[in-house]
């Protein structure tokens, strides 16, 4: 990969009582040569069991795991504390891959010479054309913009802008989600999209909400910007009794921040088959 001199990349996976899962995933990492990528790669296992130290020998993977559950903020700081790069890709359990890699080598190389040249702290990797499961802001981005996008909306232009009319401050924090819905949402949403000469779209906190899945983020600004916010602030709403990340950081401050958010095409889709 052709990145930045001197910039360092990890690849972390995080992942908890899913070894059928993640051993499906893993296997189109290696199958797409994904690994040799990264100047260092590791899984973080909740709860920790023989099977799951198993399946990260069998993709040569170092492994490191808790006894017990510490939830996604826990997961996700342990994660970025033990990958020592610049920069780390942050995957869970049920991302697979779905590019070959000399496209996955090329968006990982222009994200990061973006992020080093425009200051971009995070990039979405989850696919553009196929997010996969799980993906329902899609359908709240076509019920206020369906007038924009062909088949977007079942009761017609009028219902979406009667929504914009009524609640344009939702509509205005989910226009982001356009560059899932459209292939130039630049051009439809001129002063929320740029996109940089490398090809990526960008866009900023307002418009689009913080993901956990699939993103690559500046190591430095992830440890002393965003967990410090939400260890500061944990919100009411919990998962399994632990801090989420995605709950704390879709509130105002992240909107107020304005922060750049990079999107590449996106090199993986979202699939469990543990349930």
């Amino acid at each position: 990969m052709n990145g930045p001199q001197g910039i360092t990349v990890g690849l972390g996976v995080l992942s908890w009582k899913a070894p059928r899962t993640l051993s499906q995933t893993l296997a189109t990492y290696a199958d797409g040569d994904l690994f040799s990528l990264f100047d260092d790669c590791r899984i973080l296992f909740q709860e920790i069991s023989d099977q799951d130290r198993e399946v990260a020998e069998a993709f040569g993977l170092p492994a490191s795991g808790t006894a017990s559950n510490i939830g996604i903020f826990g997961g996700v700081r342990a994660l970025v504390e033990e990958v020592e790069c610049d920069y780390v890709l942050l995957l869970e359990n049920d991302c697979p891959l779905i590019e070959p890699h000399d496209e996955a080598a090329r968006q990982l190389s222009t994200a990061l010479h973006d992020a080093e040249e425009l200051g971009i702290p995070v990039f979405r990797f989850r696919s553009l054309a196929s997010p996969g499961q799980d993906f329902a802001t899609l359908g709240k981005f076509c019920r206020y913009f369906g007038d924009r996008v062909p088949s977007g909306s079942a009761d017609g232009a009028w219902g979406s802008r009667i929504r914009r009319w009524v609640r344009p401050r939702k509509a205005r924090r989910l226009q982001g989600i356009a560059a899932y819905a459209m292939p130039y949402p630049e051009r439809a949403f001129p002063g929320v999209f740029r996109r940089t000469k490398r090809g990526n779209l960008v866009t900023a906190s307002p418009y689009l909400n913080w993901t956990n899945q699939s993103i690559l983020v500046r190591r430095d600004w992830m440890l002393n910007v965003i967990l410090p916010y939400v260890e500061a602030h944990p919100s009411s709403r919990l998962v399994n009794g632990f801090s989420d990340i995605e709950k704390e950081l879709n509130r105002p401050w992240w909107r107020k921040q304005r922060f750049p958010v990079g999107l590449p095409p996106g090199l993986f889709t979202h699939e469990r088959v543990d349930r």
